[in-house]
Parts: structure tokens; C-alpha cells; sequence
């Protein structure tokens, strides 16, 4: 039985399906993306997001890679196409977006080369020691808890393997009361707030030594996240009409409020130790 925080992530990305349109393009992506140069489409950035980490998780040839929190599969896709790993099996909570990533791996023919599957990022179903690299694209904030997803990451990826994610915490000497106050968000009408992961990169740090990692990189990277996708959604909000331009728009609102209270947007990088 998933909690109940759980449960409202669940119902947040069943409803988000149903209106995500065409903000994101072709390639079924969700998130804020990486904006490396003007000119960037939000498809664009997701997809260089999705490249930052699989680089920095020195994604490779041989490699059996874990994503978790893998959505509709774009990231699985294109760590197969560009990286040659070997096999990437895909976790998520939310049975909508796994159906889909079934259909979007085998239009790729990449079946034999992508698993995906319903599963709990804190409660992983994969022998110790199952996994090179582990990857997570802007999810773990969600997890119920984190603490016991880095656990399970460390016992699932092979001693040296390499953990490489992004994620939302507090910049340092921000006070999370000021922001995680109840709301229910835009689209959905749920609760996505996680209090017991608001704490900063110094206290993220020892949780992920205390799992058993070292070689500690947690790196800001807001200035290329969260702001320029507040300001290209805004774009989307201008092009559109009526109750959906409403609707981004005070998404956008949100978003620059949540930057302004102090949300920090990072990169996570570590190793499992030897």
C-alpha cells in the first residue's frame, strides 16, 4: 500500500496526463529542462537536462542503468540511442505513464533494450548490487522519503557505480515554512508538498554518506532551470487563450514565487562507495 503522499503523486502526474497538450513537443519529457543557449524550445531544454545527467552519471557502453522516477520513457530512449548502454529498466508510481512508455520504447523498436515497470523508488524490487549507474530526473523530492531512496539506491547500485540526479531542496538559510504552506497545485487539486525533504545541499550531503556514497557533488544549477522554463511557459501562457492561458499563467506565477522564497533547483552526483 503506497502512502498517502504517495498516493497524491500518483493522482498529480494521472491528471497532469491528461492536459499536458503540446508544451513539451513530440518527445513525451516533464521537466524544467536545461537552457544552455537562447533560442531553446522546452523540448530542447528537457532534452538537454536529460543529457546533463546521463553525462555526468558517465553513462556508457556495458552499462546497466536504473532510472527511476522514468516517466514516459524519453529519458530510457535516449540513453539507449546516444549513450549505447546496455539496458535501462525504468521505474515510476504512476501506471498511466508506464502504459505509455511502453507504446513511445516499442515505436523506437528499443523493447529488447528498455524495461519499464510500476515500482517504489524507497522500495526497489532488484537483487543488491544489480546496477552501474543509477539516474533520476527531477523526482526525488516526491519520494516518501528520500532518505530511503538514497538508501535503496546505494544498495542497489554496484560498489563504485554512480548515482546522478536533479532535485528540488531549500537553498541554504531559507526557511521551508515560508513555501510548503498546504497549497494544492494548478491542474491536479492535490498536495505535492514533502516537508520531511526540505532541507538543504549541507544536510543532503551527509544522508547520501550515511547511505554509503562518496565523492559528494551537489551543484546548484537554478539559473539554468527553473527561471528560463518560468519565462519560456510564460511564452506558452502568451500563445495561448481562455482558461488554459490562466491556468499556465498562474503556474508560472507559482514557480517564481517558490524561486523567490528561496527553492533551490541541483545536481546530484555521487559514488557508490567501493
Amino acid at each position: 500500500m503506497v502512502s498517502e503522499s504517495t498516493q497524491a503523486v500518483i493522482t498529480h502526474y494521472e491528471r497532469r496526463h491528461e492536459i499536458r497538450g503540446n508544451v513539451f513537443g513530440q518527445q513525451p519529457y516533464a521537466n524544467y529542462g536545461y537552457w544552455t543557449r537562447p533560442g531553446l524550445t522546452i523540448e530542447q531544454a528537457s532534452e538537454a537536462l536529460t543529457d546533463l545527467v546521463a553525462a555526468s552519471a558517465g553513462l556508457g557502453r556495458d552499462d546497466h542503468v536504473l532510472d527511476v522516477g522514468c516517466g514516459y520513457g524519453a529519458g530510457a530512449v535516449k540513453f539507449v540511442q546516444r549513450y549505447a548502454v546496455d539496458h535501462v529498466t525504468g521505474i515510476d508510481v504512476t501506471p498511466v505513464r508506464i502504459a505509455s512508455g511502453h507504446d513511445y520504447v516499442a515505436q523506437h523498436g528499443l523493447s529488447s533494450s528498455i524495461t519499464l515497470q510500476e515500482g517504489d523508488a524507497t522500495n526497489m524490487a532488484f537483487e543488491a548490487a544489480s546496477f552501474d549507474k543509477l539516474v533520476s530526473v527531477e523526482c526525488a523530492f516526491h519520494f516518501d522519503t528520500r532518505v530511503d531512496f538514497l538508501r535503496e539506491a546505494a544498495r542497489v547500485l554496484k560498489p563504485g557505480g554512480t548515482l546522478a540526479l536533479t532535485d528540488i531542496i531549500p537553498r541554504r538559510g531559507a526557511n521551508p515554512d515560508d513555501y510548503l504552506l498546504g497549497e494544492r497545485t494548478t491542474h491536479s487539486n492535490v498536495c505535492l508538498d514533502m516537508p520531511v525533504n526540505a532541507y538543504d545541499a549541507e544536510v543532503y550531503a551527509g544522508h547520501l554518506r550515511e547511505a554509503g556514497f562518496d565523492l559528494v557533488q551537489i551543484i546548484s544549477i537554478l539559473e539554468w532551470t527553473r527561471i528560463p522554463f518560468a519565462d519560456a511557459l510564460q511564452r506558452v501562457a502568451d500563445a495561448s487563450e481562455g482558461e488554459r492561458a490562466e491556468a499556465i499563467t498562474r503556474m508560472v506565477m507559482r514557480i517564481r514565487q517558490l524561486v523567490e522564497l528561496g527553492e533551490d533547483y541541483v545536481l546530484v552526483v555521487a559514488r557508490r562507495a567501493p
